[in-house]
Parts: structure tokens; C-alpha cells; sequence
């Protein structure tokens, strides 16, 4: 039997975390608190596939930086639009 690699190990950890997000959506009423939840973990998912996915960690910093910040940044305002 093959062992697991990193991919492998990244890729159960983006589903855990997507099944995690439907747990939340589905048991908790608070609707602001659930978005927010849910925008932190896209956050993370976004940063684990642009670093091993898109293999963007080793690519230009520029490149690098502008996708974290896209990443960071709509994840953020949706987290603004929810507490305001």
C-alpha cells in the first residue's frame, strides 16, 4: 500500500474543512457567526491550494502576494458586510 504524500494529506484536510463548513451551516442558527466562521476557513482552504495546488509558493513574490491578497481580501469584506 503507497503512503500518503503532502498532496494527499492537503487534500483531506481542504475536505475536512469543506465538510466542516456544511456541519456549521447546518447546526448552528447564528447566521453572522457562521459566516464569519465560513469566511475563515475559505480563507485557509484559498491559502492551502495556492501554496500546494498552484504550486504558487515557489513562483514570483509579486504573483504570490497578489493572489494571498485576493484571498484575504473578499473573504474579509464578507465578514464586514456580515457585522454590519
Amino acid at each position: 500500500m503507497k503512503s500518503f504524500g503532502k498532496m494527499e494529506y492537503c487534500w483531506w484536510a481542504l475536505i475536512g474543512i469543506t465538510l466542516f463548513n456544511t456541519f456549521l451551516g447546518e447546526k448552528f442558527n447564528s447566521s453572522a457567526l457562521v459566516s464569519i466562521l465560513v469566511a475563515l476557513t475559505v480563507m485557509c482552504k484559498g491559502l492551502m491550494i495556492i501554496d500546494h495546488f498552484m504550486e504558487l509558493r515557489h513562483a514570483h513574490r509579486y504573483l504570490r502576494l497578489l493572489m494571498r491578497a485576493y484571498l484575504i481580501f473578499f473573504p474579509s469584506l464578507i465578514m464586514v458586510t456580515t457585522l454590519l
